[in-house]
């Protein structure tokens, strides 16, 4: 076609859209939403790509570089920027140190970084604190620690004030927002340290690390948080020897005219620290010059950094998608309605690809104005809300991007999706009979046989490829992101399956047409109608059935691997037990428990809990164990026999047999497991250790007893998760052997909430400080987002799409309509047949969705399933989703088709 033929068609096309503004107004909401969607996500994307100024600023702040002491007395191999890795590199046998790694050995790790830093520059200590704990109304709050001057312009941009002001008198400290979300504190509140009790602190600012939002920090003055706590841990040891152990870090500022090369950044690794300059992070050396990148243990396969892309891809290729499935029976009833005026354009001499350039040219002009569209308000939307984006994604942007060539690509692609969308309906028109389009007569055509055989074969051929991927090919390698052979063979045999059901979709809506003839009046139309126009219901159903296919295939995955964890969970004690674990056998040993149960009133009886162990020296025990098979997988902790009265018979092992309580007070060894018993009704004991000082005359003992002993087998197998067997302490002193404190359980008729746990164990760490409570709360299944924002987005497409077929059904059957009320048809029947074909479209499309979301899923669990040692795959069906999908919503969608329909139509002049 020559340029002029297009511009008519694009003025005509222009035209009709003006025309028909509620169709034109859906169709640019189809193409700009994912458009939007995808332009906001690169936006995003792209906005946190930090440039080599801002990554560098994050590690140095206002300083000129950062240097860490990591190995004194070792190598030291880093990237340009060491927080991007960095490692001490291993002596070789017999290698004498080198003179940079005497002279670090032995010197003051400040005096020695001054001496290798240009003269006149200043240090500024950067090291972080330990983690411990912070009071709270509710009891403690575990957070991290750090020392800084905020009030010094070095540390912008590594450690922000946002609110607030810097604490400038003593007992003051900032933290950050996250830090005061959990502990429930705001600024002017006080808190205090663990160790440091009785000294409280004022928080008087907000400070957060741009590059990590969701740090719990407190950062206080320097000198005056970070040795108290070392003093309070190690109160007997030398200041000087605590900071051996510590990796302390300065931040550089140098004098003027002064520079960093790599040169000098190898100068300090050879002495084992660290340099992190910016004027080597703006220009990096090559990449041959970096040992790191060549001697790094830790392999990073190039592919697996497009994962996220992968994701990205997938989602936006699966939007568009539904975008040209829903669009293209748009496209189609506006070529109908205009068939007329395609018909006469025929009629004056007009060729066949005048007829279709002209609906292509409503793919056109609608796409661009989409595609724009979309673009401008998902660029201001993140513009808009770029302070919940930073908070949810937990960093800050580096700055806004606006990357022109994403844009105009991502415009392109919708662009290109409008045009596809209206490529099927050009091309009908282009078919249609001058004839037909001027008498309004369309002939209804048989599925294509040609393209139902293609589907059913890809239907077949893809399922068994996808089983046999699940059994037959073997892992390996990553070869497309983090995806496998096995894997990419089980996705690409369920996508071919889907792919060969989107074929069959035409087929099955003309086999529902045939059932209308046993229906009454009014779904007999509505099939009669839906499988007469399959060019605007099979797009509505397969887009449907791809959305709800993709929800379900993540939502099996998701459940079955719920279940799988549910499964392979390891309880710690029985359901709603409170278990005190403290190794104190000093005076507070007795103090623990009764402040626990001075914190949580109703916790019941108190078990003391043991451990049997070996004493064969001074200072020297082992554990005991008994011999016989262990299933690591099943127990909650590493295999010992425990040692307690019939209380913790009771608390700990949930057992209450009174044959078994008149052993164990008999002084009897209870073993839960029939595999630790000999025939003879013994159990053998096995003492580890035989090393201890021998005096004159002595003889050794050896490295390996076993000790049988008499044992009572209690048929509990849930018992024997929490110890092999339970030992009562009045045996021990036969047997030469000795409990070691565990600490104390309680069952208490309901659980505490988790603020009395808080409080109790910030209770409990006053007294000891490695103390911990726990409650066993059971298995807590983790919430699982992208299973919930794909339910939505799948019943969101299924309410939208049948939605939209039904609109488009109505806008398209006007003269039926017309003649049915002509005829007498009452009211109702309008309404009972919009209705019907929306509750039609979405429950063909969730059922078929439904059915093939099950392919991939189940072929991926079985695949996982299949290595050395794995567990046989749960295949669990997420029940609440299908009912939502499948019935629920076709309901749903039936049903506000049918209310928003007007049961009258105004009655017109019909030409034949």
């Amino acid at each position: 076609m020559r340029f002029g033929a297009w511009k008519v068609a694009l003025r005509l096309a222009r035209r009709d859209a003006l025309r028909a503004k509620g169709r034109s107004a859906l169709i640019l909401a189809m193409v700009a939403l994912p458009v939007l969607g995808v332009t906001g996500a690169d936006v995003v994307h792209r906005s946190g790509q930090l440039t080599p100024a801002e990554r560098v600023e994050r590690v140095v702040g206002g300083a000129d570089a950062l240097v860490t002491a990591l190995s004194p007395g070792q190598s030291v191999e880093q990237a340009p920027v060491a927080e991007d890795g960095a490692f001490a590199v291993q002596p070789r046998p017999g290698r004498q140190p080198t003179p940079e790694q005497l002279k670090a050995a032995g010197a003051d790790p400040a005096a020695l970084v001054t001496s290798l830093l240009p003269p006149g520059s200043t240090l500024t200590p950067a090291r972080p604190g330990p983690e411990t704990g912070a009071s709270s109304p509710e009891g403690l709050v575990r957070t991290l620690t750090t020392e800084a001057d905020l009030g010094d312009p070095v540390w912008r941009g590594r450690l922000d004030l946002v609110k607030g002001r810097a604490p400038t008198a003593p007992h003051e400290l900032a933290a950050t927002q996250a830090f005061l979300d959990h502990a429930g504190l705001s600024l002017g509140s006080t808190t205090t340290v663990q160790g440091l009790e009785g000294t409280p602190y004022t928080i008087t600012g907000v400070v957060e690390h741009p590059g990590e939002l969701g740090r719990v920090e407190l950062v206080a003055r320097p000198g005056e948080l970070l040795d108290q706590l070392a003093a309070a841990a190690e109160p007997g040891r030398p200041a000087a020897e605590r900071a051996q152990n510590a990796h302390p870090s300065w931040l550089v500022h140098l004098p003027g005219g002064a520079a960093l090369d790599w040169a000098k950044v190898q100068l300090f690794n050879a002495h084992g620290y660290t340099l992190t300059a910016r004027s080597v992070a703006l220009d990096p050396p090559p990449y041959g010059a970096v040992p790191y990148f060549r001697d790094s243990a830790t392999y990073r396969d190039p592919a697996t950094g497009n994962s996220t892309r992968v994701v990205v891809a997938t989602v936006t290729g699966m939007a568009l998608l539904e975008v040209a499935l829903l669009a293209g029976p748009a496209f189609a009833v506006g070529a109908r309605r205009s068939r007329r005026q395609l018909a006469l354009l025929g009629a004056a001499g007009g060729r066949r690809t005048h007829i279709g350039a002209v609906v292509l040219g409503g793919g056109l002009v609608l796409g661009l104005a989409g595609a724009a569209l979309g673009v401008a308000l998902g660029t201001g939307l993140v513009a808009a809300l770029r302070p919940v984006i930073e908070e949810v994604g937990g960093a800050r942007f580096g700055h806004f991007a606006l990357p022109v060539p994403d844009l105009l690509a991502i415009a392109g692609i919708g662009l290109l999706t409008a045009l596809l969308a209206a490529a099927l309906p050009a091309w009908q028109a282009a078919r249609r009979s001058v004839t037909a389009g001027l008498t309004g007569r369309d002939s209804v055509r048989a599925p294509n046989r040609l393209v139902t055989v293609l589907g059913v074969a890809l239907i077949l051929g893809g399922g068994a490829v996808a089983v046999y991927g699940a059994g037959a090919v073997r892992r390996g390698l990553p070869v497309v992101s983090t995806y496998d052979t096995r894997t990419l063979t089980v996705l690409g045999g369920s996508i071919t399956a889907e792919l060969g059901l989107l074929a069959c979709t035409p087929l099955l809506v003309a086999l529902f047409g045939r059932l209308a003839g046993r229906l009454p009046l009014g779904p007999r139309l509505a099939l009669r109608d839906s499988a007469r126009n399959r060019s605007r219901t099979a797009p509505a159903v397969a887009a449907v059935m791809a959305a709800v296919a993709g929800a379900v295939a993540i939502g099996v995955y998701s459940t079955s691997t719920d279940a799988e964890n549910r499964r392979d969970y390891r309880p710690q004690a029985p359901y709603g037990a409170v278990q005190l674990i403290s190794h104190n056998d000093g005076p507070k040993a007795a103090q623990l428990p009764a402040e626990v149960e001075k914190q949580l009133t109703g916790l019941g009886g108190r078990a003391d809990v043991g451990q049997l162990v070996y004493r064969f020296c001074d200072n020297c025990s082992s554990t005991v164990v008994l011999r016989g098979p262990a299933d690591l997988r099943r127990l909650a902790d590493l295999p010992h026999v425990a040692t307690g009265d019939v209380a913790v018979l009771h608390n700990l092992f949930d057992v209450r047999d009174a044959a078994a309580e008149r052993a164990l007070a008999a002084g009897k060894l209870l073993v839960f497991d029939r595999s630790l018993i000999g025939a003879d009704g013994k159990a053998v004991l096995l003492l580890r250790g035989g090393g201890a000082p021998l005096q004159p005359g002595q003889i050794p003992k050896p490295d390996l007893q076993e000790v049988p002993v008499d044992a009572v087998l209690v048929d509990a197998p849930a018992a024997a998760r929490f110890a092999q067997g339970l030992m009562p302490t009045t045996a021990l002193t036969g047997l030469g052997l000795a409990s070691a404190p565990q600490g104390a359980v309680w069952r208490p008729a309901t659980p505490p909430d988790r603020k009395a746990q808080q409080r109790a164990a910030a209770a409990a760490v006053r007294l000891d400080h490695y103390a911990e409570l726990t409650v066993e709360r059971g298995y807590q299944p983790k919430s699982d987002a992208i299973t919930l924002a794909l339910t939505g987005f799948a019943a969101l497409v299924v309410l939208g799409a049948a939605g939209i077929a039904t609109g488009l059904a109505a806008a398209d059957s006007r003269q039926d309509q017309a003649t049915l009320a002509a005829v007498g048809a009452p009211p109702r029947i309008r309404r009972t047949m919009a209705g019907l074909q929306c509750a039609l479209i979405a429950l063909l499309g969730a059922v078929l969705g439904a059915a093939n979301g099950f392919v991939p899923a189940v072929g991926l669990l079985k695949s996982r399933a299949s290595g050395a040692g794995s567990q046989p795959a749960l295949i669990t069906a997420p029940w609440g989703e299908l009912l939502l999908v499948v019935l629920v919503l076709p309901v749903v969608a039936g049903l506000l088709a049918a209310l928003f329909t007007r049961s009258r139509v105004a009655l017109g002049r019909r030409l034949s």
